[in-house]
């Protein structure tokens, strides 16, 4: 979930093509992940990026339903490139967020707190979005 989001590794072409297949199935929703990780390293170029990305899901008739944190599978995430998959591990490389350490120091609230006012803010108004999924999987 980290790539998508990065600058490095937005593929705009990728995600239309992606979702034009998506709404050739008949889907008008789905649930996409963010990681706190985005914001605090780029929080301009995330908002930029998601706004990229909801033109091109309105493009195709798809209202995303964002998710804001995730507590599947490896429990420290880090910005960056991603390890590749590994062959037969489902979600081998899946990031929770914001991950174990961060959860466990209550100095880090902070940030978490400026992430969730600063993405949902930015976007609170937009009809382009369906809703905000607070956590997926919390205590997973």
């Amino acid at each position: 979930q980290l790539e998508m989001w990065q600058s490095d590794t937005f593929d705009a072409a990728a995600i239309d093509r992606e979702l034009g297949w998506a709404q050739s199935i008949g889907m008008n929703t789905m649930r996409v992940f963010l990681h706190n990780l985005l914001w605090e390293n780029d929080p301009e170029g995330l908002k930029k990026r998601m706004n990229q990305f909801l033109e091109i899901a309105a493009k195709h008739k798809i209202r995303p339903l964002f998710v804001l944190f995730d507590s599947c599978w490896d429990p420290d995430p880090k910005a960056g490139p991603q390890h590749p998959p590994i062959p037969g591990v489902h979600n081998s490389g899946w990031v929770q967020a914001p991950g174990a350490a961060r959860l466990k120091d209550a100095s880090q609230y902070g940030k978490l707190e400026s992430y969730v006012k600063g993405v949902v803010g930015a976007f609170a108004k937009d009809d382009r979005i369906l809703g905000w999924d607070v956590w997926n999987e919390p205590n997973n």
